[in-house]
């Protein structure tokens, strides 16, 4: 983890320990904050929608909605923290090794409902659950919501590329 103490603001992971494990960067480095990890498992983490967002500026004028397919990459993004850290993350919270080029590729969406816009104001909670591996490919589950209200169920299958 970070040397400011990531964990005393409420994070696991602060964005600065999530930008060492992925190799995306902006305008797709999407995730604020991982706030529970069981590496090779299962995550949790926020991501902050504002007005900002560059998206939005075209997502859509006059009724800003966060994208849903970029909802999806969160978790996709989430999959690779999960991924990502097995092996490389050592009890003191410090990541192991070069984390980012063993981050593999979203490979299929399996199934996806969009069940409630996300719009500027809201916090997404998504959480990640690891599920079956079959060859090169591994089944996750996800969720998103804000508040109490979910907002997206998927199943993704993700890759992992060897170190």
């Amino acid at each position: 983890m970070s040397d400011h103490s990531p964990a005393a603001a409420g994070a696991v992971l602060s964005a600065d320990d999530i930008a060492r494990l992925l190799p995306h960067r902006h305008p797709f480095f999407l995730l604020d904050r991982v706030t529970a990890l069981e590496p090779g498992t299962s995550a949790e983490a926020i991501k902050n929608i504002t007005s900002s967002d560059a998206v939005l500026a075209g997502h859509f004028p006059g009724r800003m909605i966060y994208p849903g397919v970029l909802l999806v990459e969160c978790v996709a993004q989430l999959a690779a923290v999960v991924y990502g850290t097995a092996g490389a993350l050592r009890a003191t919270g410090e990541i192991v090794g070069d984390v980012a080029d063993r981050v593999g590729y979203l490979a299929e969406i399996r199934q996806a409902k969009f069940l409630k816009p996300v719009v500027p104001g809201d916090q997404v909670v998504f959480r990640l659950q690891s599920g079956a591996r079959v060859g090169g490919l591994i089944s996750v589950t996800g969720q998103a919501s804000v508040g109490s209200d979910p907002v997206l169920t998927v199943r993704l299958a993700v890759t992992e590329r060897d170190a």
